[in-house]
Order: C-alpha cells, then sequence, then structure tokens
C-alpha cells in the first residue's frame, strides 16, 4: 500500500478534476436555491445533513488546506508565498467583481447612470474585491428574483478562505509546518479551545459553518505535513464512502464526516488506479466556475422567471463553463505564470 508522500509529487494527481466536479456542485445547489427549491436537492432530499453546495465547498478546503500547505513548505518565505495566492485569488475575484457589477446594473431598477452612481455600488466594488469582507447587494438587482437581492453569494468563502492564508503564513514563520508533531498539536489545541471557548473565536455569520470549514482546511494542512505516514487505500476510501452513506449512530456525518471526507478526497486524488493524466491538459477552470456561477444563474432567472432547477442548470453550466475558460486563458493562467518572478530561488541575484 502506497504512502501518500510516495504518490503526492508534480501534478500528477486527480485535483483538477475534483475542483471542477466540487464547482459543478455548488453551481447544481444554487440551481435548487435560487428557483427556491431548496429542499428539493437530490443529496439534501437523501441526507439532511448535507447538500451538493456544501459538499462542494468542503472538497475546496481540504484541497486547499492540502496544497498551500504545499505551497508554504516550498518556498518558506513570505513574499513569494503571498505573490503566489495573491496570484491566485484576486484577478479573477476582481474580474468576477465588476462582471457581477455588469449584470447586476442590467437587471437592476435604476438607470444605469443612477446604479453606477449609487455609493452601494462604490461600497459592494472594493469590499468584494478585495475580498476580506463580502457584502451581498447592489442597487435594485435581481429585486424579482425567486432569491431576491443576492448578486454574488458564492463569495462568503472567500473572507474565510483568505484568513486561513494567514493562519498557515504565521504556521509556517513559526516554524510549526515544518514539524509535524507541533503542527499537530497546535491543531488539536485549536480543536479543543474551539469547542470549549467558543466565545474566544467569534466567527459570523455562522460560527458552527466557519469552525467545519477551518477544521477541513486544517486536516488538508496536516496530510500533506503527515503524508510519509499516510496510506494511500483505494479500499479504505470505499469504506469511508459506506460509513457516510450508512451513517450509523450518526457519527459518519457528524463527528467523524470531516476526516472520512478528507481521507477519500486525498484518495481519489492520488491512488494510482483513479489518475486521469488526460484531464490535466484541460484548464483549471473551477475557481472560475466558483465565482462567476451565482450572477450568471441570477441573470438567467431574471429573464427566465419560471426555470425549474434543471433547466437553470442546463442554461447556467455551458455558460459558466465559457466565462470561466476565458477567465482562465485570458487571466489567471497569465497571472500565475508570474509566481516565479517572486522566487528567490528561481531568481538568485
Amino acid at each position: 500500500m502506497p504512502r501518500l508522500e510516495a504518490l503526492a509529487h508534480g501534478r500528477d494527481n486527480n485535483f483538477q478534476l475534483l475542483r471542477l466536479a466540487a464547482a459543478s456542485f455548488v453551481v447544481l445547489f444554487h440551481s435548487y436555491a435560487l428557483t427556491s427549491r431548496w429542499t428539493h436537492e437530490p443529496l439534501w432530499k437523501l441526507a439532511p445533513q448535507l447538500n451538493f453546495g456544501a459538499l462542494g465547498v468542503k472538497i475546496f478546503f481540504i484541497i486547499s488546506g492540502f496544497l498551500v500547505t504545499q505551497s508554504w513548505l516550498a518556498r518558506r518565505t513570505a513574499a513569494p508565498f503571498i505573490a503566489a495566492r495573491v496570484l491566485r485569488i484576486y484577478p479573477a475575484l476582481v474580474a468576477a467583481t465588476l462582471f457581477t457589477i455588469a449584470l447586476a446594473g442590467a437587471s437592476s431598477t435604476l438607470t444605469w447612470g443612477a446604479f453606477l452612481a449609487d455609493p452601494q455600488t462604490l461600497d459592494y466594488a472594493w469590499r468584494v474585491a478585495l475580498g476580506w469582507e463580502i457584502v451581498y447587494r447592489l442597487p435594485g438587482a435581481f429585486a424579482a428574483n425567486p432569491f431576491p437581492h443576492d448578486v454574488n453569494g458564492s463569495l462568503w468563502t472567500l473572507p474565510i478562505e483568505l484568513r486561513l492564508y494567514v493562519a498557515v503564513l504565521a504556521a509556517g514563520i513559526l516554524g510549526l509546518l515544518a514539524r509535524r508533531n507541533a503542527w499537530l498539536a497546535s491543531v488539536a489545541a485549536l480543536v479543543v479551545l474551539f469547542a470549549v471557548r467558543p466565545d474566544w473565536f467569534p466567527l459570523a455569520p455562522n460560527e458552527a459553518v466557519v469552525r467545519e470549514l477551518a477544521l477541513l482546511f486544517a486536516l488538508g494542512s496536516l496530510a500533506w505535513v503527515w503524508r510519509a505516514a499516510l496510506p494511500v487505500s483505494l479500499a479504505g476510501a470505499v469504506v469511508a464512502v459506506a460509513l457516510i452513506a450508512w451513517n450509523p449512530g450518526g457519527l459518519p456525518r457528524g463527528a467523524l464526516f470531516a476526516p472520512l471526507l478528507a481521507y477519500t478526497v486525498l484518495v481519489a486524488a492520488y491512488h494510482p488506479r483513479l489518475q486521469w493524466h488526460a484531464f490535466n491538459r484541460v484548464g483549471d477552470y473551477s475557481y472560475g466556475m466558483y465565482v462567476y456561477s451565482f450572477p450568471i444563474q441570477q441573470m438567467l432567472m431574471q429573464r427566465f422567471a419560471a426555470l425549474e432547477p434543471m433547466g437553470l442548470l442546463a442554461l447556467s453550466l455551458p455558460l459558466t463553463l465559457g466565462v470561466a475558460a476565458c477567465s482562465w486563458h485570458l487571466l489567471e493562467r497569465p497571472a500565475l505564470a508570474l509566481k516565479s518572478r517572486f522566487d528567490p530561488a528561481r531568481n538568485p541575484p
């Protein structure tokens, strides 16, 4: 049985495929949410503790914790690490902010002049483009939709993600990530503190959800640090999925859900029998799908108010994929190519 360390090298993995699937799960969930069919969503009907949107977000955070920790340990200095994060997050985020404003303005009850001059529009533009604090409304936008007013609800996870990047940076500077026992002890201590003294960690707006995402991110981070000790077992992943489906005693979808899902994601990413190398020649459209999909779906609901969930999915998924592909090839990939300029190892004095 191979260890994760023997498999986790280069780009021989399925992370790009898994992230695209996770982004598609979010689009699927929003097809039900934005048509006011929340409880009709298939996974929600099968398992009320879960839904495809939440599952997609959780997969993103596991992968992010794993890869961002890898990113720090490959660089071990702040400037190139920060540059890599900024170049990955902000080009598409700024573009998505402007894209959302454009679609919202076209749907607004205000004239274009009044819409652009409204203080709420400027407030939205700079807050959302920074990513540290997300706001959801633009003046007069999508007011008559079944899910009214919100223009890009997908972005609520970005402030959490950015704060976790800061946590990885701090842990890296303190040397915790380079010492696996110290990092494990630190994460365990934080989990205990979260449970015992939640008032020390005010995590608005939904504290329980934020803590779960932070835990999933931490499990991904620990998996990279402890990769030499982790076996990659296809049978183990099958057992994990079976336990979640069976849910004996409620534990696999409760306290055990995070480690079971994290292990399943990593096996799906690295097990040799599951590799689909050809898919990595396709662009990485997942982030673009995540940040552009919600306003596209709201725009479609504004134009075709009678759409049912599957109709909205059928229209929005290819449109979103097309926008995400343009974003990747014209914006995101050129930005990521600049990362090496900030890496002193590749640019000696």
